[in-house]
């Protein structure tokens, strides 16, 4: 099934408030809210006249958009206004990540992490802090299911894992060597897995200090987003060489390739996102989002 409206690259893909929607954003400066049984039809939410990176959406919270230029949106998901508009990074917004304790922390291209508390009221934000972590771009964020910490990806390879309340560097492993992009933290093991501009996939101990576990090529180029199926057996992967994949979680060989030959896209996949344990979102420079099931 393919939903097509966007006269843009796709970049990010999020949740909606309702099970069977979610949303997509991309170059053309505008998110969209589509339901999974009606693909000729999309609401448009925002448009915010610059290309969109990321999103954030929790139900019942106002919708954040980070785009091109560092520019932070809050958007009231009911009327569609704008609510605030903050200048968060000196440039563009890869990640955003809501916090255990409700800070919503935002990945910049200008090497800094951003902090926000968010007024539980009307979801509105302040600054609570900038952290400069890399020379290189800020590019992924995913939180920890146990909540204690944040794993940071960069452009300079590193991934740094922070504790999700003081923020503190706790570990830094460093494997792909020219730079990190995208994160995923099992749901149930004690593993993280990061993907990389070298195409490689690399899986973490989490319960042994972050030591390398295993490393492969996955894809033929940068991997820019991995995401676990909710029930833990499967890792998606989407990538620059435009394709994305579907792998084994118990032991990462290959599943299902996910290519314009089987239906999906014919320009680099840029995003992946799970609706449910069978069926697969997966966003590209083709201006297409494509649902699978698995």
């Amino acid at each position: 099934m393919r939903f097509t409206g966007h006269k843009g690259s796709v970049y990010a893909l999020g949740h909606a408030d309702a099970k069977d929607q979610f949303l997509s954003a991309g170059g053309d400066g505008t998110v969209v809210r589509w339901s999974l049984d009606n693909p000729g039809t999309g609401i448009v939410l925002a448009k915010v006249g610059r290309a969109i990176f990321a999103l954030h959406h929790a139900p019942g919270h106002p919708l954040y958009i980070g785009d091109e230029d560092g520019g932070l949106h809050v958007v009231n998901v009911n009327d569609h206004a704008e609510v605030q508009l903050e200048r968060a990074h000196r440039k563009g917004i890869f990640s955003m990540a809501l916090l255990p304790d409700g800070r919503l922390a935002v990945a910049g291209g200008d090497g800094m992490l951003s902090v926000w508390t968010v007024q539980a009221h009307d979801g509105r934000i302040n600054l609570q802090r900038g952290i400069p972590l890399s020379d290189e771009k800020v590019r992924g964020l995913a939180v920890s299911p146990c909540g204690k910490f944040l794993a940071v990806a960069c452009g300079d390879g590193n991934i740094h894992i922070l504790d999700s309340t003081g923020l503190n560097e706790q570990f830094t492993p460093s494997g792909h060597d020219i730079g990190a992009n995208s994160l995923a933290w099992h749901p149930s093991k004690p593993v993280l897995v990061s993907g990389g501009k070298d195409g490689h996939l690399r899986l973490w101990r989490t319960d042994a200090g972050f030591a390398p576990l295993h490393a492969f090529a996955a894809h033929k180029d940068a991997i820019y987003s991995i995401a676990f199926s909710p029930d833990g057996t499967m890792l998606a992967s989407a990538a620059r060489d435009k394709t994305a994949k579907l792998w084994d979680a118990a032991n990462f060989t290959p599943l299902r390739r996910l290519d314009r030959h089987t239906g999906g896209h014919g320009y680099s996949v840029n995003a992946v996102l799970w609706m449910n344990g069978h069926t697969l979102l997966t966003a590209s420079d083709d201006k297409a989002v494509v649902a699978w099931e698995v």
